[in-house]
């Protein structure tokens, strides 16, 4: 973020922090927001069995945000074209998470 803050913006910026902030920003709009990761992805996209019957390409958003005055920072992922389902997890569960997903793929398979 550049030298010109907001009045209302009184602490500093996180370094993954690249979203612009605005004088003017409505309230809820006052949070701090990496830089999106978009990941391609093939996946089901409906409660279906087998999965390969709902199978399909779509592209997955990622991204943290932590609004102002809270210090959690909460990690996204979500369907870049629909928004849904969304899963958001704090950063602690997001790691948990990812440590989890790489101890399934370690699996003899």
């Amino acid at each position: 973020m550049d030298d010109q803050r907001p009045i209302w913006l009184l602490e500093p910026c996180p370094e993954w922090c690249t979203r612009e902030h605005e004088e003017d920003d409505h309230p809820k709009d006052r949070y701090h927001a990496s830089e999106a990761t978009y990941l391609p992805v093939i996946g089901a996209t409906a409660d279906t069995v087998p999965a390969t019957a709902s199978a399909d390409a779509f592209e997955l958003v990622i991204h943290i945000r932590r609004q102002l005055d809270d210090p959690t920072d909460w990690v996204t992922v979500e369907p870049a074209q629909t928004r849904l389902p969304r899963l958001t997890l704090t950063r602690e569960s997001a790691t948990r998470l990812v440590r989890a997903l790489a101890e399934q793929l370690d699996r003899d398979g």
